[in-house]
């Protein structure tokens, strides 16, 4: 295109020179008329004008060249940088794997061997208490109903520590992750008292693979330790966990009724705050608000796995 708009801007003067003088050559030189010379103008005005368009077109065809190939280098080095990205992300992502399968691991032991050596220490107290109070029966009216109070004690102890060992096992998503979420959130209500209704929308769940790498080990794990916070640190009766399926992948909601302005800050420095860096690492969000009228937000949004599309 440029050549030819070359060819063509350098040819027209000539052409339109050539063209003058024939008009000239057919008129009488003695008798030239105004309408000739006028002709003659024309044709050399016409000449330039079009050798000034034909310029423009070609800066302008300079211009759109050098833009494009400029906007291909920017888009190739946009492709390499997304490449490098997505490398660095999977690297990223199976370091964490890694690192929460050894903290699973470890954590299993400890829960193991706490309940293994405290938990039947305890219980075999709790037992020579049963036995103490049932032999001080109307003999040590004192010290039956001392041993009364130091099994209530005891039994808060257990359930404490039950709870415990529950928040350090790993991950039981074998059966799925609403069976899951269903059966942590019973045990939660059992042992701690605190009320709690499960929303999952229909068809959040649908389907496998639906969340990224070890999304939904994540996903579980940050449930337990939000509802660990939510049971120490927010003095609440009622916890409401939302679970639901967006465009870019899925989205827990918990929200609780208790006192939000101070849990907010123990929050930052208990197992919630931890997670954020596994779940950033696979690319979701993790935020936890408080509600000026009481209570705390958590919402954690992980994306969906590669080559899923979520309606």
């Amino acid at each position: 295109m440029k050549s030819v708009l070359a060819r063509t801007a350098g040819y027209l003067p000539a052409i339109m020179i050539l063209l003058a003088c024939a008009v000239g050559v057919t008129v009488p030189v003695a008798t030239p008329s105004l309408s000739t010379l006028t002709t003659i103008l024309w044709l050399l005005g016409a000449g330039a004008a079009i050798c000034l368009l034909l310029r423009r077109a070609i800066d302008a065809d300079d211009r759109t060249r050098e833009l494009a190939g400029r906007l291909a280098r920017e888009q190739e080095l946009r492709r390499s940088v997304d490449l490098i990205l997505d490398d660095t992300q999977a690297v990223l992502s199976k370091v964490v794997r890694q690192q929460e399968g050894a903290r699973d691991s470890e954590r299993d032991r400890i829960a193991r061997g706490i309940h293994a050596q405290l938990g039947q220490t305890l219980l075999t107290l709790r037992v020579e208490l049963s036995l103490l109070q049932a032999a001080s029966n109307g003999v040590h009216p004192s010290v039956h109903t001392k041993a009364g109070s130091m099994i209530v004690t005891l039994d808060l102890a257990l359930n404490a520590l039950r709870a415990f060992v529950s928040e350090l096992r790993p991950p039981a998503l074998g059966e799925g992750l609403r069976v899951a979420i269903e059966r942590q959130l019973e045990e939660f209500t059992r042992l701690n008292g605190i009320g709690h209704q499960l929303d999952i929308a229909p068809g959040t769940l649908d389907g496998s693979g639906i969340v990224a790498d070890d999304g939904d080990a994540l996903l579980y794990r940050v449930l337990q330790e939000a509802l660990a916070d939510i049971a120490r640190q927010a003095l609440a009766t009622d916890v409401r966990v939302v679970l639901q399926r967006g465009s870019a992948g899925l989205t827990l909601r918990l929200n609780d009724n208790g006192k939000g302005g101070r849990r907010s800050q123990a929050a930052c420095a208990c197992g919630l705050a931890g997670m954020r860096e596994r779940v950033e690492a696979l690319g979701g969000a993790l935020r936890i608000s408080a509600h000026p009228e009481g209570g705390t937000a958590v919402a954690l949004d992980l994306p969906c796995a590669r080559g899923v599309v979520l309606s």
